[in-house]
Order: C-alpha cells, then sequence, then structure tokens
C-alpha cells in the first residue's frame, strides 16, 4: 500500500488522544454507587446476617422495594420497569465492590477503545437481555446486579479477541511483548468469568444473568465492535475475509436484538410460578457449604416461591410442608410454636 508501517502501540495510543474518554462508564459507576448508597439507607443503614445474604448488604425485602427482578412482579403486575432498575442494583457490598471494579477495567478498556455507542448498546442490551433470561428460568429468585452488562463487556471482549485473532497474536504486529501481554488479558478476563459466576452461586445473583449477559455481549460485540483492518498495519484482507467480516457485522446485532424481542414476549405470556427448567436452580444458587446440616449453612437460597403448605389432621393437627428439592417437612401445630421453633 506504499504506507508506513504501524505497530499495535501506535493504534493503542491513537485510540487516547482527543475527547475519547470512557464518560458512559463513568455515568454506571456513578449511578450504581448512589443506588447501593441509597439501598442501604433504606434498609435503615444496617446490613443482614451472613447467613441471609453473604454480599454484606440488605434484606430481600430492600431490594424488592429498590427495584428487583421479581418475576410475579414484572408478569403480573406490570412492572416492567424492574428489567432495568435490577440492572444497576447489587446486592451487597461485596457485589458492588467486585463489579465495579470490573466495569472500570472491562467497560472503560472497550469504551476507550470502540467508542461510548458501542460500550452502551453491548451494556444495555446485555443486562437486559441477561435479566430476562433470569426472570424466566428463575422466577422464584430475587436477584440484582450489573452482572449482565459487565458480563456483556467481557462476550465482546471474546468477539473483539476471535475478530482480531491474527493480529493480536502475530509476531508480526504484536513487537516487544506485547503478544504475551494479549495471553494475560484472556487469562485475566477467564478469572473473573470464573470469579463472577462463583459469586452467583449466592443469594440474590444468578449465573443466568452472566451467562445470558455474556451471550448477548458476544453477538453485540460483533457488530459494534471496531475490527481493526490489516491495512492499518500493511496486510491486505482478501475478498473472502472482507465478506465474512460484512456478514457477521450485521448478524451479531440482528441476533441479540430478534432474540431479546423473543424472549421478552415469553416472559409477559409465561405463568409467574412455573420454570421451563426447574433443576437449573442450582446454577445460580447453591446452600454452602454443602456438608453442613440445614441449620448451619454459610447461607440458604431464596427460593420460597416453590415452597407449598398444607394442613393436615391426622393422626394430629400438623402442617405438611412441600420444601425446595421435592422434601417433605411436618409442623406439629397441637403444641404453642415461635418463630425459631418454625425455622427448625
Amino acid at each position: 500500500n506504499n504506507e508506513s508501517y504501524q505497530s499495535w502501540a501506535d493504534f493503542d495510543e491513537s485510540r487516547k488522544k482527543g475527547f475519547n474518554r470512557p464518560f458512559f462508564t463513568y455515568i454506571l459507576l456513578f449511578v450504581c454507587s448512589i443506588v447501593m448508597v441509597a439501598t442501604i439507607a433504606v434498609n435503615d443503614w444496617q446490613v443482614e446476617a451472613l447467613d441471609v445474604n453473604p454480599m454484606i448488604g440488605p434484606s430481600a425485602e430492600t431490594l424488592i422495594k429498590m427495584g428487583a427482578k421479581d418475576t410475579e412482579k414484572i408478569t403480573d403486575e406490570d412492572e416492567g420497569w424492574r428489567l432495568v432498575s435490577s440492572t444497576v442494583l447489587h446486592a451487597g457490598l461485596v457485589h458492588f465492590l467486585v463489579n465495579m471494579l470490573a466495569l472500570w477495567f472491562v467497560g472503560g478498556a472497550i469504551e476507550t477503545s470502540h467508542g461510548w455507542f458501542a460500550a452502551m448498546v453491548i451494556f444495555c442490551i446485555s443486562a437486559v437481555g441477561g435479566t430476562i433470561l433470569s426472570a424466566i428460568f428463575l422466577p422464584e429468585f430475587i436477584t440484582v446486579g450489573a452482572s449482565g452488562g459487565i458480563f456483556g463487556f467481557i462476550g465482546a471482549c471474546i468477539a473483539d479477541i476471535v475478530m482480531n485473532w491474527n493480529l493480536l497474536f502475530c509476531d508480526f504486529v504484536s513487537e516487544n511483548g506485547k503478544k504475551h501481554r494479549h495471553i494475560i488479558v484472556v487469562v485475566v478476563l477467564l478469572i473473573d468469568i470464573a470469579l463472577n459466576s462463583i459469586i452467583g452461586l449466592t443469594p440474590y445473583v444468578d449465573n443466568f444473568t452472566h451467562l445470558g449477559g455474556m451471550a448477548y455481549g458476544f453477538l453485540c460485540g460483533l457488530s459494534t465492535m471496531q475490527r481493526l483492518s490489516t491495512d492499518f498495519f500493511g496486510m491486505e484482507d482478501t475478498v473472502l475475509t472482507q465478506a465474512k467480516h460484512f456478514f457477521f457485522r450485521f448478524f451479531g446485532i440482528i441476533v441479540s436484538i430478534l432474540s431479546l424481542v423473543v424472549t421478552l414476549v415469553i416472559l409477559l405470556n409465561m405463568d409467574s410460578t412455573s420454570t421451563p427448567c426447574p433443576g437449573c436452580t442450582w446454577l445460580s444458587c447453591v446452600p454452602f457449604p454443602p456438608w453442613e446440616n440445614e441449620t448451619s449453612k454459610w447461607w440458604y437460597c431464596d427460593d420460597c416461591n416453590t415452597v407449598t403448605a398444607s394442613i393436615v389432621g391426622q393422626p394430629f393437627a400438623s402442617l405438611e410442608v412441600n420444601c425446595p428439592g421435592g422434601d417433605l417437612a411436618f409442623v406439629n401445630l397441637t403444641g404453642t410454636l415461635d418463630r425459631a421453633d418454625l425455622q427448625k
């Protein structure tokens, strides 16, 4: 092309000039921080016991009041706004700090490299899309978090890596050990996915939002992430490669929007007391540790909506409780009971 070769460092430097700061990321950080403080304030400036909320945060009642994802309220009480409000809420300080760190590093990097519009599209579609999937598959759980959008950023990073693989890991382009830095970035992303997936096993946080958001982010990333042309480095694309890039540019965003609409229609027309995958709850919340008895767990899962009960008169007055998982429990109603007795 009779043009001088430019290194990857030149590209990095070119993206940091001018009015190119991650302002959308800054706004998200500010909004989430304000909402976190407001949530603790509504909870009377207190946090719940760790066996109730291991994230060091408020009660489920407070989260619902602040706009947590609650499938029954979304479908039966027309509170669709919860699909948006839940994306800036957090289960507690641990959840908040982990998400804000990930948002600062991953979201800020994406916005700096690809612009505020791409970052906004990826976050919004991934956050809402992940929340819709959570509402469909986990209608009995109250969940919150910006994790769907953050996992969307991670999915977009994966799309970026896939689209620019030959450039990121090419010795001709990646100079001065940059290829090793790119490998470290991939490892950090995998660690972040693993860490957040573990957090997703605690109450009020769920992995359907995480993994659904990552899938949406990957699809959005195919369309919104700027693919660096090999011409930038003095290398030419083939016609086939150009055609492939053109196809994926439209494929990702179209599939994302169609999936969002279809899942939203399914959610608004479903029975809020049923789920298409009753056995999938273990992907999102697991009482821990598994070797402790039921009264000694570090935390429990908020799946009370799956509990049913009936009064039995024979051989004595008792309450027959159908617990989550199909177990039966009987509570003798002939004596005097207090709350502690019922919890046992």
